[in-house]
């Protein structure tokens, strides 16, 4: 119940966004639409099973791993696969092949409601979680044929998705994103520097006056900074790449894995090297430097 409301309220926020705004019906759109919707499904079977006159019969059942799915597959999974195929032209600089992730996200989004709305009928039915067998007198065999089914579509979905992926690369000369506004119209900043972005990202500072800034540069005729090779540029403060993070991830591991198995010398390995590399990290010295105007001036010579 303590997300419900915030949850309610992200949602309205989302489509009172789409309300009356220039939506087109590209893949990124079809996942973050099927991401509402079926997250919404989520959210309201999470607050059935926040009842506790219901959750004392649902809880340990496979109603459970529906609700759970629903939120987790279409809350997170539905929304990653929204914002990889939005953002890739300007991580990559060419475009994910359409007619796939069309195929990929119908494939889905239809084989996600086959495999799992059976499983809330099953909860219903008395089915828990983790069976090795049941016997066939319980009548929850048809269903789970169904849900297998549902699986199967989900499983063309993924092989459409890698099938996206190859065409997408073994294409990527006739998928240019030349403009950097790969989307166009694009009203916010990022959009304004050339795909791939460089490493150092914009160039010039950006000034912003408005809240869509970008949109507002278009729309007023102002020039963009951002696409014009100047005769100097201000050095730029980068900081140093740093592994810490990942190696601080794989002894928390170790810790984790020794807290959950009482492996005691595991858990003071993982705990001494979290420790030991938050320090090392702490007194080194060398964690930033600057781009010098000449190299940025050439970066940005070679992308125009």
């Amino acid at each position: 119940m303590i997300i419900a409301i915030p949850t309610g309220v992200k949602i309205f926020n989302w489509l009172f966004t789409m309300y009356h705004g220039r939506v087109t019906m590209s893949v990124p759109m079809l996942w973050t639409i099927g991401f509402i919707s079926t997250f919404a499904i989520g959210g309201m079977t999470g607050i059935v099973m926040s009842l506790p006159p219901v959750d004392f019969q649902l809880h340990n059942s496979v109603f459970l791993v529906a609700h759970f799915h629903n939120v987790i597959i279409g809350g997170v999974v539905f929304g990653y696969f929204a914002g990889v195929t939005y953002w890739f032209p300007k991580l990559f600089g060419f475009y994910l092949n359409e007619k796939w992730g069309r195929r990929s996200f119908w494939c889905w989004i239809v084989g996600f409601y086959v495999a799992f709305m059976p499983l809330y009928a099953l909860g219903l039915m008395g089915m828990t979680r983790r069976l090795d067998h049941y016997p066939a007198s319980t009548g929850w065999h048809p269903f789970l044929v169904v849900a297998a089914a549902g699986a199967s579509i989900i499983g063309m979905g993924i092989l459409c998705q890698c099938i996206q992926v190859y065409v997408s690369i073994k294409e990527r000369h006739i998928n240019r994103d030349l403009t950097g506004d790969a989307w166009k119209n694009g009203r916010t900043i990022e959009w304004s520097i050339p795909s791939p972005a460089p490493f150092y990202n914009f160039a010039v500072t950006p000034v912003v006056h408005d809240r869509d800034a970008f949109w507002e540069m278009k729309e007023k005729n102002l020039p963009n900074p951002n696409i014009q090779v100047q005769a100097h540029y201000p050095e730029i403060h980068m900081p140093h790449n740093t592994s810490a993070g990942f190696i601080i991830a794989i002894f928390s591991g170790f810790f984790g894995f020794g807290m959950v198995w009482h492996i005691y010398w595991m858990i003071a390995f993982g705990l001494i090297g979290v420790f030991a590399t938050a320090m090392a990290r702490t007194f080194n010295q060398k964690t930033d430097y600057y781009i010098k105007s000449d190299e940025i001036r050439k970066t940005e010579m070679e992308r125009v």
